[in-house]
């Protein structure tokens, strides 16, 4: 049985006993008062008032003895959950994990010609169905040699334009005037999921850049997910991008392996018309993204991103809104996946919380060996160590920083948080071993938006 169908069952049925408890103690208050006045009346019903007394007090003792056993279930469920100790795993019904409803895709664009023609290409090629995998192409330009490479898609494709962002009296803070560019994007991006969530009806979206490239198995990934936002209220998004993607950092004969991560990625992101809801009329004039991670927003909330990318940085990337940022130390290294999987046919109830949070104490917990770091640049290098997993501990945002820097891993926070994080620990695989970075609890007790890089150490 489902957890989450488990915890509403107690939780409602507590509820309905309560309410039940109520009603019976007014309604005996209210006998017990018309049956003394007609006592007054009639003293030889005084035998028949004392019998239903009786029995209104055994069923109330009933009832307040079945929502304390009910209280107690949910209190030890909880702490079962708390302590990663849960017997029951989490399970969603197999008739919920086929997703009927279309999902289009949202392909972001503006004045890149070449790069829209090549995006929507691979879209094409790997879309097992249009009519379940509509693509449409939003541009913000007055372009037109991107408007013409759209039109030749013919009926594959379709194409919105909008008031382009230098026409439409954008208020900038002079401060901003550099970063005009976030700006019309956080616009564009407001008009185009309007248009898919508002105008089109849809329930869901993908979400794409043309600088994108994508894996063959894009599809099956998004659409094997789509279930899990749909039955887990922790979250919010199904990412394609792993930041720490590069050949070297992951494990490439595991790409059906998913995570959950409190970190956004973005780059190729997959969300639910009722997030869509509860952030369009808050979203912000700019940086979007970085809205989107801040624990206002975020909530606690997590995404689903995988071991090998499905999604990659193209050459077009470099001539993004962020000027090249990140591009050739990680953007153009991350290693895009060319396996077809079919994640349809795999059982992803290990993701939904409880499974993934057990799953995940036992890995780093139990089976990972604790070392420094500098012993693991040893460790890494024997090859009767392939196999195994290590755990190195980090407390504070420089000590972070300088052990991401020996495993080649980004270093860099949002919001506090390091990038594919899942609960303070970042992992990645070096040379057949599993790495995990670990939080010291003791001394980091959680996310602290403070965290920045200090200038010495660059990007």
């Amino acid at each position: 049985a489902n957890v989450y169908i488990f915890h509403r069952q107690i939780m409602q049925a507590v509820t309905k006993l309560f309410v039940v408890f109520i009603f019976v103690f007014i309604a005996w208050t209210l006998y017990v008062e018309n049956q003394i006045t007609t006592r007054s009346r009639n003293t030889d019903n005084i035998d028949d008032l004392l019998e239903s007394a009786t029995r209104l007090e055994r069923l109330l003792a009933y009832e307040a003895k079945k929502i304390k056993e009910l209280t107690e279930d949910v209190h030890q469920l909880n702490a079962r959950r708390r302590s990663g100790k849960m017997v029951m795993e989490e399970m969603v019904s197999p008739e919920l994990k086929h997703w009927k409803d279309p999902i289009p895709v949202l392909v972001f664009s503006c004045n890149r010609a070449q790069a829209v023609r090549d995006h929507v290409q691979k879209l094409i090629k790997y879309r097992p169905s249009q009519e379940r995998f509509p693509i449409i192409v939003s541009q913000d330009c007055d372009n037109d040699n991107v408007k013409n490479e759209v039109m030749n898609f013919g009926d594959k494709v379709q194409y919105i334009k909008h008031l382009a962002g230098d026409k439409a009296n954008i208020t900038i803070p002079p401060s901003h005037r550099q970063y005009t560019a976030y700006y019309r994007i956080a616009r564009h991006y407001k008009l185009a999921l309007n248009h898919v969530f508002v105008d089109k009806g849809y329930s869901s979206v993908i979400i794409t850049e043309d600088d994108l490239d994508i894996a063959p198995d894009f599809f099956s990934y998004f659409s094997s997910t789509r279930y899990l936002l749909e039955n887990d209220d922790n979250l919010w998004c199904v990412t394609a991008w792993n930041d720490n993607g590069k050949l070297e950092n992951i494990d490439v004969n595991a790409a059906s392996k998913l995570y959950r991560s409190d970190f956004f990625a973005g780059l190729g992101w997959m969300m639910s018309s009722k997030t869509w809801n509860e952030l369009e009329p808050i979203w912000p004039v700019g940086f979007w993204d970085d809205w989107m991670r801040d624990p206002l927003r975020r909530k606690n909330r997590q995404c689903i991103r995988p071991e090998v990318s499905r999604t990659g940085m193209m050459s077009y990337g470099k001539e993004g809104a962020s000027k090249g940022q990140f591009f050739s130390k990680h953007l153009i290294k991350i290693k895009v996946n060319d396996k077809y999987t079919d994640f349809g046919k795999i059982n992803l109830d290990y993701l939904l919380p409880g499974n993934f949070a057990k799953k995940t104490y036992i890995e780093v917990k139990k089976e990972a060996i604790e070392m420094g770091i500098d012993d693991v640049a040893s460790f890494v290098l024997k090859p009767e160590n392939k196999g195994k997993s290590v755990r190195v501990v980090y407390n504070g945002n420089v000590d972070y920083i300088q052990k991401a820097d020996k495993l080649h891993v980004m270093h860099d926070f949002k919001a506090g948080v390091p990038r594919t994080a899942y609960d303070g620990i970042v992992t990645c695989f070096i040379n057949g071993i599993r790495i995990y970075l670990v939080p010291d609890r003791t001394k980091v007790p959680g996310y602290n938006p403070d965290w920045a890089v200090p200038p010495s150490f660059g990007e």
